[in-house]
């Protein structure tokens, strides 16, 4: 095999374990019905939002601002913060899937906290965000 060819063997064996690596609910443009279909385990509680808020001005307010309203500046990759208060959000607004931005993260700048915080402190996060957000329409 010449090296070209081992080259483009090691990466297309790179590209297949990333791909495998792809959780079904990661966050997708659009939104994804998967992550959508999770339900939030902790109740929406005034407890529960002002942990959030607490967790939310230590690790959230240097990118969305003091109100959600993606204004705080602090996106080092050049990305526009989201508006946690707008009506529609790029990757989807059911509890799920704000979850699944807050633990996978989207981008360098919407970085992953699955490692950083517990589920339960990502899932207090989402009580605030709902407290502050559009909330979801009840089925």
């Amino acid at each position: 095999m010449t090296r070209f060819g081992m080259l483009l063997a090691v990466l297309a064996c790179a590209a297949a374990l990333a791909a495998a690596g792809q959780s079904a609910t990661a966050p997708r443009r659009g939104g994804n019905p998967e992550a959508a279909r999770i339900k939030n385990p902790v109740p929406y509680t005034p407890e529960s939002v002002a942990s959030g808020r607490r967790l939310y001005m230590r690790l959230c307010v240097r990118c969305h601002g003091p109100q959600g309203k993606g204004d705080g500046g602090g996106a080092g990759a050049g990305g526009q913060p989201a508006d946690l208060t707008g009506a529609t959000w790029e990757y989807g607004s059911s509890d799920g899937e704000i979850f699944s931005v807050i633990h996978d993260g989207t981008s360098a700048d919407m970085e992953a906290y699955a490692e950083r915080i517990s589920e339960t402190d990502i899932w207090h996060l989402v009580n605030f965000i709902r407290s502050i957000g559009p909330r979801p329409k009840s089925k």
